[in-house]
């Protein structure tokens, strides 16, 4: 389980985007235990200290060539703090930069 106060990470709008961030969160960040709560309309993605999401992956989950800022449009929220860059989105913990 968990630890609530150290968890980052999105929450997506459910679809197509949003499974495919979650394996390729899944498969980043292993072998860390990574918690998908489906709530029918969002998905919020945990995962404890840090989470990186990895261009590559989400492409190779959604079958096409996919762009970073593309996940902004399905992304409502997230936890922890963010950095961005084309090639990889990171979450994590403020002290953990």
């Amino acid at each position: 389980m968990l630890d609530i106060n150290r968890v980052v990470g999105p929450v997506m709008q459910s679809g197509e985007i949003a499974q495919a961030v979650v394996e390729a969160i899944k498969e980043d960040n292993a072998p860390k235990e990574v918690e998908v709560l489906d709530r029918g309309s969002y998905i919020r993605i945990s995962v404890e200290d840090e989470c990186v999401i990895n261009r590559t992956t989400v492409e190779r989950m959604v079958g096409r060539p996919f762009k970073m800022y593309e996940m902004e449009a399905y992304m409502s929220a997230f936890n922890g703090q963010i950095e961005t860059s084309t090639e990889q989105v990171r979450f994590y913990m403020l002290g953990n930069a």
